[in-house]
């Protein structure tokens, strides 16, 4: 799979720091992953390509940083995006919280309506865990998106 690709899709990784945009990235790219914890600096960018339904299909998955000081440089890679993945983590209310302001600035950086799909990270850590599946459930129905954890 190599080789050519029928459809080419740009998929941007959004959400506050350390709710491990980049731990669900480098598993989706190399197969691989990593507990520790390395701040992304600006933009980091991944190629896969993947076969759908028969049809060779291209995704360029850019990885961003979720502090504050980084922000200012996002605005330029939202241009062209075909879909967000924002991640909150299941362990930090915080992440969750913040989702609000994340979706405002997607809709607001996407004027043709972006696709968004709503990831809760580090569920697997039943006793750190502050915000429900429930929760995230009916947060995702409010708001239409479609959600996993």
């Amino acid at each position: 799979m190599m080789g050519d690709y029928k459809y080419l899709f740009k998929i941007l990784v959004l959400g506050d720091s350390g709710v491990g945009k980049s731990c669900l990235l480098m598993r989706f790219s190399d197969g691989r992953f990593t507990g520790k914890y390395l701040c992304t600096v600006g933009v980091d960018f991944k190629v896969r390509t993947v076969e759908v339904a028969g049809q060779v299909v291209k995704l360029q998955i850019w990885d961003t940083a979720g502090e504050e000081r980084f922000r200012s440089v996002l605005p330029a890679y939202y241009r062209g995006a075909h879909g967000v993945l924002l991640v909150y983590d299941t362990t930090s209310a915080s992440t969750f919280r913040s989702l609000g302001g994340w979706l405002k600035e997607i809709r607001r950086r996407c004027p043709d309506r972006v696709n968004v799909f709503l990831a809760g990270n580090k569920c697997d850590d039943l006793v750190g865990r502050q915000v429900s599946q429930q929760q995230a459930t009916h947060y995702a129905d409010h708001r239409e998106l479609p959600f996993r954890e």
